[in-house]
């Protein structure tokens, strides 16, 4: 991937960061990648050689494309700086959170999803946010209860990006989600 494209996404990621729930949409990737061109586009930007990521259910094809493409070294959940996940039960939530002296030692999860629009209406608030922010992503059953957890771990917890096709939201753990 070429740099230029790692630095307009990185720019992207850092403006989703920090506009909750915003909608961010990719180039195309014509690479052949075992995830969809959002995923794909953000993995090339965020992992290097020094960037430990896991998988959060074993995928062969997967693991070897985050080896030979990204060079990232692929280890257990527990030691992740970044997790990647098609399809996710919330119930199954064994990344690094950091520490209160270290909160930023915690994992950040890109998972990939059907859609970012069409699941149940959420209201978002906190920083970033002007007052509210509504999403309906399609995120799964138990999502409501691990994201009001994870926002009470604050500043611990853990940082989403949800991708699906070419667009991309990211839902830091400083975000207060609830139903609409």
């Amino acid at each position: 991937m070429m740099i230029l494209n790692c630095q307009r996404t990185f720019r992207m990621l850092l403006e989703a960061m920090s506009c909750p729930g915003q909608r961010m949409t990719l180039p195309d990737s014509a690479e052949e990648s075992p995830f969809r061109p959002a995923c794909t586009t953000i993995l090339h930007t965020l992992l290097d050689t020094d960037t430990p990521v896991a998988l959060a259910y074993p995928d062969a094809a997967a693991e070897h494309w985050l080896r030979t493409r990204c060079h990232a070294p692929v280890v257990p959940p527990k030691d992740a700086f970044f997790a990647v996940a098609t399809g996710w039960s919330w119930e199954e939530h064994v990344f690094p959170i950091g520490t209160e002296e270290e909160p930023e030692n915690s994992a950040t999860l890109i998972i990939e999803i059907p859609t970012l629009q069409g699941g149940p209406n959420l209201i978002l608030r906190g920083p970033g946010i002007q007052s509210t922010r509504a999403i309906a992503p399609e995120i799964g059953a138990g999502f409501l209860p691990f994201s009001q957890h994870n926002h009470a771990l604050y500043p611990r917890g853990i940082d989403l990006i949800l991708c699906s096709g070419r667009d991309f939201l990211c839902l830091p753990r400083t975000t207060e989600i609830e139903e609409a």
